[in-house]
């Protein structure tokens, strides 16, 4: 038979006191645990009670913690994946830094050299890391103006993977008789050896036009 909300009611200050016979416990007990609404009243009237709960209530707050706990996995997933984009973005971009941005190496009469070596001449440095030049030429008297850069990745990655100087080749031998930088400082010059190869070298190659 079932009992009236009003009738569980008026029973449950004397369950919250414990004062009930064990069917009267019982009957109210098996009421909370099917109506929601006495089972909130006698929440409120005490919240130290063991408020029996259906078998049904049970299993479907299992299933609800189960769904928060796959959510909560799933976001934890997505923290990590975008985690690992996010630092490998900045390594990106500051890998692409180092290599675009570049700085001017200033020549201080030793990190530089012009060598012959074989047929031609070859640009030597002897800094730390390799670096880039920029050179302009006299078509009249064979000399050439250089100036040299340098970016932060060919300064302090390259050598990790190069344990030899940086050489770079020039030009052919004969075709020049002075190397000097964009302000005045002289590199290389020709001397009376050079000059005559410089010489038989015009020869080979006229000027056109």
């Amino acid at each position: 038979m079932k009992i009236k909300c009003e009738v569980i009611n008026d029973l449950l200050p004397l369950y919250v006191d414990d004062v009930l016979s064990k069917e009267s416990r019982e009957l109210v007990e098996e009421h909370i645990s099917e109506c929601e609404n006495c089972r909130k009243t006698l929440e409120n009237m005490s919240g130290k009670v063991s408020i029996p709960v259906s078998k049904e209530l049970r299993m479907d707050d299992t299933k609800h913690l189960k769904g928060l706990k796959k959510i909560v996995k799933h976001y934890k997933v997505l923290a990590v994946i975008f985690g690992v984009i996010a630092v490998l973005g900045i390594l990106m971009a500051t890998t692409l830094i180092m290599c675009q941005i570049q700085y001017d190496v200033p020549y201080d009469g030793k990190n530089v050299t012009l060598e012959r070596r074989g047929s031609g001449y070859y640009l030597v440095y002897h800094g730390k890391g390799s670096i880039g030049y920029s050179a302009d030429s006299d078509t009249d008297s064979s000399e050439y103006y250089i100036s040299f850069s340098q970016t932060a990745y060919s300064k302090l990655i390259w050598p990790l993977y190069h344990n030899n100087e940086d050489t770079m080749w020039f030009c052919e031998a004969g075709k020049i008789t002075k190397l000097s930088t964009k302000d005045g400082k002289v590199i290389w010059e020709a001397g009376e050896a050079e000059m005559r190869e410089h010489e038989q070298w015009l020869l080979e190659h006229p000027v056109k036009g």
